[in-house]
């Protein structure tokens, strides 16, 4: 900068804004970033008047921490209120002034149901990486006189409609050394044939259960085999029992039990652990035994307080199985 006015002031008259600014801040010099002091390919477009920069990763983490503290993802310098929204086409965030203050829980839903398209298609891409369960076959048999079979794959419904139901109890799956071979290829094993006598409907609901029970070992034994999901966030979805994320969520109660806002929410269990794409409370008793949460926890914004996954959606989203239907 003393170089650049001393070069000014021999030629006669004042810096102007442009020289001043060339001076500062070189082209070949990114700004640091206000929390890590790393340089910034890219700052962060500030909703606010704030003339800080920061990068990516650090703004996503001091909204998230905000939004644990107080309810609202808000400036870390200014404090001030700042709407997060997702754009599915850019795949990216965007941040603009809060106008109207919301809830804890209605921004969480809101961002949620703004991810949920891109999570189900990130399922979607997964299976179909790994395979499907089983092999389903072209058509049902006809359950009895005058009724019509049942579709193999179940038509996807309008969005959201979230599959609801129970899944059988929880088992450990033995699992062969590397991830299970694929139901498109060679080694794909089919239910095994229902006793013989048995009744058209129960045979078919024994074959509806052997299909939600390949399922939820097929999905177990990719997990164990490293072949993990991903979040919408980026990091992996670890496949976790429901007393793991009871625990972590009462690690995470600790931190809202000193929030103003937050804390009544917790007092009076409102402060629940939710499926991120079906909004419905995830069952603690070990009835579903596990559930899929994003490694990252609440450590970014696109999922303040966690992106948790419970089974009857994963093995919807990513096989098709719809749980409801397939046991009701």
């Amino acid at each position: 900068v003393a170089l650049a006015q001393v070069v000014v002031c021999i030629i006669g008259g004042q810096p102007s804004a442009a020289t001043m600014a060339e001076a500062a801040c070189p082209d070949d010099e990114a700004s640091p970033c206000a929390i890590c002091y790393e340089p910034c390919a890219q700052s962060v477009d500030l909703p606010c008047q704030c003339k800080v920069d920061y990068c990516a990763s650090c703004w996503d983490r001091a909204l998230a921490k905000s939004f644990n503290s107080c309810a609202q993802a808000r400036c870390p310098t200014c404090r001030g209120p700042v709407r997060v929204d997702y754009d599915d086409a850019s795949d990216r965030l965007t941040f603009g002034a809060q106008v109207e203050l919301e809830s804890a829980d209605r921004t969480r839903i809101r961002l949620a149901q703004q991810l949920r398209p891109r999570q189900i298609r990130i399922l979607a891409e997964f299976a179909a990486q790994h395979g499907a369960p089983l092999p389903l076959p072209a058509e049902d048999p006809p359950l009895a006189d005058g009724v019509a079979p049942r579709a193999a794959t179940p038509p996807a419904p309008a969005f959201p409609a979230p599959p609801t139901g129970t899944l059988p109890p929880a088992e450990t799956p033995t699992c062969a050394s590397g991830p299970p071979p694929s139901s498109t290829g060679a080694g794909a094993s089919a239910p095994p044939p229902p006793p013989t006598g048995t009744s058209p409907v129960t045979a078919q609901r024994e074959r509806s259960r052997a299909l939600v029970v390949a399922a939820v070992r097929h999905a177990t034994c990719l997990a164990q085999a490293g072949q993990l999901p991903r979040c919408v966030c980026g990091a992996a979805l670890e496949l976790i029992s429901v007393q793991e994320r009871a625990r972590r969520f009462m690690l995470q109660a600790e931190s809202w039990r000193t929030s103003q806002a937050l804390a009544p929410l917790l007092q009076h269990g409102a402060m629940k652990i939710v499926c991120d794409l079906c909004n419905q409370p995830m069952s603690m008793d070990g009835t579903m035994g596990k559930l899929w949460a994003c490694e990252r926890g609440d450590g970014t914004i696109k999922h303040a307080t966690s992106n948790d996954i419970c089974m009857a959606c994963f093995i919807y989203h990513a096989f098709g199985v719809d749980v409801q239907e397939q046991l009701e």
